[in-house]
């Protein structure tokens, strides 16, 4: 009876040492762990230039893509939107006014140039693409009826989602 609790007591010893010593660091990704990240937009007034100015009803959709990113029903000041992680260039239609009844759409287009910058993170996370040399181009109405004045990149380098890379005045 002896013999057969040691045995039992070996293999145990046995599967749980090669249990542990089977998982590696590396086969979890930490919740802190830097990923790709998001473009951030902040919206400020173009008559103070200096305060905040949400848009109103504000839709955003990328090119190409049939997802519509609602900003309709939060008023935010700022906000977050992916970048392509596989191109240098990615193009946006931002809509004010999208869910007002009593006022017209009113659509601007946008687009973001870049160099997309790929990092390995570890076996568990793969890779984060971070975008370099970040420039933008506002299609200009014909009438001016633009509602986005002006642009100013903060940051051209999207490397964190610290602080604001873009400024949008309108």
């Amino acid at each position: 009876m002896k013999l057969y609790k040691t045995l039992i007591f070996v293999i145990c010893s046995l599967i749980g040492l090669y249990l542990s010593s089977s998982c590696q660091r590396d086969d979890i990704c930490a919740e802190d762990t830097p990923t790709t990240p998001f473009l951030i937009i902040k919206f400020i007034d173009d008559q103070t230039v200096s305060d905040i100015k949400q848009p109103n009803e504000l839709q955003v959709k990328a090119i190409g893509v049939d997802e519509i990113l609602d900003f309709t029903a939060t008023n935010q000041d700022s906000i977050l939107i992916p970048l392509r992680t596989n191109a240098t260039l990615t193009e946006f239609e931002f809509t004010i006014d999208a869910d007002d009844g009593g006022e017209d759409p009113n659509t601007d287009s946008l687009s973001f140039q870049y160099t997309p910058v790929e990092e390995y993170v570890s076996s568990a996370c793969g890779f984060r693409v971070s975008y370099n040399g970040l420039t933008r181009t506002l299609t200009q109405e014909e009438n001016g009826g633009n509602w986005i004045k002006r642009i100013t990149i903060v940051e051209d380098n999207v490397t964190d989602e610290t602080a604001a890379h873009v400024l949008i005045f309108h």
